[in-house]
């Protein structure tokens, strides 16, 4: 994701533990971890942790975007070039594993590929690309808006669209994707911009007391799970069980505290030398997403096959969990930083520079009207 200079080196160091949390959640949630770990036991807790921990991933992805969208253009280059790139994984990975006859050859699957977006091959660049469509909308209205007008919108979406379905599941009604939708991407896109128009509280003197925060909002949960579970009241577990999603208070609150943390964060001298890994490693992480998240890989049997499930029983478990993680991780980078480099040769920047100009007039204000 382009961004405009000079960069934040918290905010990019911010992106890759992003991505190593979702890494992190899909091995727990796509590999069928917890409903193999018996509640009660050190383990469940562990996970459970790193479950709670986690819950921040897509949120911080979401307001690192909206930070930086919110002082862009609008740019049909760049929706252009993410398609492209999703094509690549997507219909690469497909065609890989149907010559090798993992999966049965399919023609109106192949032909799927090319179209991600409309079939919605991974959810969050479906709701993404509505989110670029609309950022340009968005910013006229953070512009005509006050700081007190933009406090008090951000406090009513983040009563409407999280406070209120964290108290109960029945009260889902404003806001029912779970986190998932297009309606809670713009509520933490608002919640960036803001951010980013006045900057960040008390800076790095409070960067301390954010990440203080944000485990706090990590923590709660948990040790309400297992509350709940050793009262074993069903009424509590219904709630409890909500706080494990995108758009949960506690999630909302925590990934506001985590970005920031980061973003008021100072690179210390020692990690100066480091920037240019930084910002290498950083630009991969979405096409780590969309190697390791592919449907056809990021699925319960893979993660059988590299211990999830078999190694669950030990009591160094977690350890090797984390390993496995970043270990996939550096190899779908690795592969990202390959194809970027590849594709450098080809110049469709240049092509699409003149569309860039035709359709941002689309997005320019014009003569008003009274």
């Amino acid at each position: 994701m382009n961004q405009t200079k000079p960069r934040n080196m918290g905010l990019e160091c911010l992106r890759i533990l992003s991505m190593f949390l979702i890494i992190l959640l899909h091995s727990i949630d796509h590999s069928s971890l917890l409903e193999n770990l018996i509640p009660g036991t050190v383990l469940y807790a562990w996970e459970k942790l790193f479950y709670s921990l986690c819950q921040v991933c897509v949120n911080c992805f979401v307001m690192i975007s909206g930070y930086f969208l919110v002082n862009s253009k609008f740019r049909i280059s760049k929706l252009v070039n993410i398609w492209i790139q999703v094509v690549f994984y997507s219909l690469g990975i497909k065609s890989i594993l149907m010559v090798l006859g993992v999966i049965p050859f399919s023609a109106i699957s192949l032909v799927s590929c090319l179209f991600p977006v409309l079939t919605g091959r991974y959810w969050f660049v479906t709701i993404y690309f509505g989110l670029y469509l609309l950022f340009p909308f968005l910013n006229i209205l953070v512009k005509a808006m006050n700081r007190r007008q933009h406090s008090v919108l951000n406090i009513l979406l983040i009563i409407l669209m999280s406070l209120m379905i964290s108290f109960h599941p029945a009260l889902a009604g404003m806001n029912s994707g779970g986190g998932w939708g297009l309606a809670w991407f713009v509520t933490l896109y608002l919640i960036a911009a803001w951010l980013r128009r006045y900057g960040i509280p008390g800076g790095g003197k409070f960067a301390g007391w954010y990440a203080m925060g944000y485990l706090a909002c990590s923590i709660i949960p948990w040790i309400a799970t297992l509350a709940t579970d050793f009262l074993g009241i069903p009424a509590f577990q219904s709630i409890v069980r909500n706080w494990y999603r995108y758009d949960c208070i506690f999630a909302c609150l925590g990934s506001i505290c985590l970005f920031c943390a980061f973003g008021a964060w100072n690179i210390r001298r020692g990690l100066k030398s480091c920037t240019h890994w930084i910002v290498s490693i950083s630009g991969a992480t979405f096409g780590v997403y969309l190697l390791h998240a592919h449907a056809n890989v990021c699925i319960a049997p893979y993660w059988k096959a590299m211990g999830i499930l078999s190694l669950s029983s030990h009591l160094w478990f977690p350890f090797y969990q984390l390993v496995l993680v970043a270990a996939i991780f550096a190899v779908c980078a690795v592969i990202e930083l390959v194809r970027q480099k590849l594709f450098s040769y080809i110049s469709l920047e240049r092509l699409l520079v003149k569309w860039d100009a035709k359709v941002g007039v689309l997005w320019k204000g014009g003569k008003r009207h009274e």
